[in-house]
């Protein structure tokens, strides 16, 4: 039978991961919150926090670098050099691709599995460059948004929360 510091170690750490799950929730919802509103009210398509954006990709043209259903994290930048993969808005898209010139005023790009450079792109369109890209998380994440997404993390969150009472009142009940 465990003594009495071992099961108030075991309650302590229980109560710390419950902490620490909470304050985890808490912030991804507090997060969401922010670029749910960014997206509604300030119509900004590309919601920043502390200069970093994250971005599903949904075209080829950076192929192999960058794959269909990845998700970028991009990162705005001081300055911009031949080589950094941006995104960047034209029109009412947003496009991702490698500078392959520069100047003081405007940037030239081409994604890597396109054969023609895109038009000059001033600097002040660019958003940020590709600082992360993590294979296959945007189909992920695009799943996150479904109702059955929000449905899946909302009742996992509370499971990993509420099994653990579970077990110790099960534990308790033993003779």
């Amino acid at each position: 039978m465990p003594g009495i510091n071992e099961m108030r170690a075991d309650m302590s750490l229980r109560r710390i991961c419950k902490i620490t799950i909470a304050a985890i929730l808490g912030l991804l919802v507090a997060v969401n919150i922010y670029l749910i509103a960014a997206r509604l009210i300030y119509h900004d398509n590309i919601p920043k926090i502390f200069g970093l954006a994250q971005l599903v990709v949904v075209s080829g043209s950076m192929q192999p670098a960058i794959g269909i259903g990845d998700l970028i994290v991009i990162k705005e930048q001081d300055s911009y050099r031949v080589n950094d993969i941006v995104t960047y808005r034209s029109n009412k898209s947003v496009v991702t691709h490698r500078i392959v010139e520069t100047n003081d005023t405007h940037v030239i790009t081409q994604g890597d599995a396109n054969n023609v450079a895109d038009g000059a792109i001033p600097l002040s369109s660019i958003e940020g460059k590709v600082i992360m890209r993590i294979p296959g998380a945007g189909d992920i994440t695009f799943f996150l948004r479904t109702p059955v997404g929000i449905i899946s993390v909302a009742l996992g969150a509370l499971l990993l929360i509420i099994i653990p009472s579970i077990i110790e009142k099960h534990k308790g009940n033993r003779c």
